[in-house]
């Protein structure tokens, strides 16, 4: 399956990436998901999640010939940059919803395909669920009449409450086979054990409602799990550091006195802030270019364009540079988000400023990256590549 960044697109769906990018600034930037005084960040924001629905972006990385936007990976990535910018919880909520959606393109045969998009770009539906591998997964079991029951609980990543379907990792009692299902939580036998668990109690599942087997014969697939999750946090945290240096420029040129020791008649000239901006913004944008650079590695492969295959040790060496960019993106969001308290000055930390949102959205994503590092410092000393992983961030 070949998909392209101009694939033409239904309605009035935006048909190319500069006009999609265009469409998540816009969208970020209205009263449902702009968050400034970071009033709901940690919370579940429907208001948001049915701003994405209404702009088209849940439906993006869907073929068009299945109903969906027709955009390529390259996209899809830089339009959760977009919105992490200015939202980090919708940006990381939008960023879950892409991979999952993406599940039948890597753990699925092509009817799985064929059964799920369709029905997905018909909904618009938001997929959410993120299943944690180190969890035990729920259990498949075949009723007495036949058909599936799912029984057990799964971790729920932020904001998937807001989901219209789970998309959750089980194993058919029997046979152990593993399975990847959508789940309908308002459906009998589903309890949502608060914003982070939910609960299955007998919930009918539909052999149709299968839309991955991992790791099936799409192996080679299956790998790429790993990095393209690694990739979409680096793009999260290159996001959040982009607006935490929006936000806090705006801040600095709307302060009408400079520091009483800088000797500059405005911010823009006191040479201690410029210096010190300057120092950020370098190590963003070699943030951005290496997740971009990592895209452009990736992409093909995840699209299965044309058979394209990964470069290195299967996809040993794309690993390893999704590593390095998620390295860098992460030191970057950290300084930056931290940093501008101080260049900002008193009344940074106040909600008015809008700064103290992006400290938030950097370290609520609890994503060390120390086990990266290692990864990276390991194949540079020894040509060793990072073991393959289910899909644990």
């Amino acid at each position: 399956m070949t998909t392209t960044c101009d694939q033409p697109a239904r309605r009035a769906s935006p048909r190319d990436h500069a006009d999609w990018l265009a469409l998540a600034r816009t969208t970020a930037a209205g009263p449902d998901v702009d968050d400034p005084d970071g009033r709901y960040a940690g919370r579940p924001q429907a208001r948001a999640a049915e701003a994405l629905r209404r702009a088209g972006l849940l439906t993006l990385p869907i073929p068009a010939h299945h109903g969906g936007g027709g955009a390529c990976w390259r996209t899809a990535y830089q339009v959760v940059r977009e919105v992490a910018a200015v939202n980090g919880d919708i940006g990381l909520l939008l960023g879950h919803h892409y991979l999952l959606t993406w599940t039948p393109a890597l753990l699925g045969a092509e009817e799985a395909r064929e059964r799920v998009w369709p029905r997905a770009a018909a909904g618009a539906w938001l997929l959410g669920g993120a299943p944690d591998p180190r969890e035990t997964a729920p259990t498949l079991v075949t009723g007495p009449r036949g058909g599936l029951h799912l029984d057990g609980a799964t971790a729920l990543a932020p904001g998937a409450v807001l989901a219209d379907r789970l998309s959750v990792g089980a194993t058919r009692t029997g046979t152990g086979e593993p399975l990847m299902v959508l789940v309908d939580p308002a459906g009998p036998g589903v309890v949502r054990a608060g914003d982070a668990e939910v609960r299955f109690a007998g919930a009918a599942v539909n052999e149709d409602d299968v839309i991955g087997r991992p790791p099936g014969a799409r192996a080679a697939s299956a790998a790429l799990i790993a990095p393209a999750i690694q990739l979409m946090f680096a793009q999260l945290y290159v996001g959040i550091a982009e607006g935490a240096l929006n936000a806090a420029r705006a801040h600095a040129v709307a302060r009408t006195r400079p520091w009483p020791l800088g000797q500059a008649r405005r911010n823009g000239g006191d040479a201690y802030l410029s210096g010190a901006y300057g120092g950020l913004l370098a190590q963003v944008r070699a943030a951005r270019a290496l997740a971009d650079q990592a895209v452009e590695e990736l992409s093909p492969a995840l699209h299965g364009a044309d058979g394209a295959e990964p470069s290195g040790r299967g996809c040993g060496a794309p690993a390893v540079l999704v590593a390095t960019a998620k390295i860098a993106a992460v030191q970057a969001a950290l300084a930056v988000a931290s940093r501008v308290f101080e260049l900002a000055g008193p009344g940074s930390a106040r909600s008015s400023p809008g700064l103290a949102r992006f400290w938030r959205y950097a370290r609520a994503l609890d994503d060390p990256v120390a086990y990266r590092q290692t990864e990276v410092g390991r194949e540079f000393l020894t040509g060793e590549f990072p073991p393959e992983r289910k899909a644990a961030p």
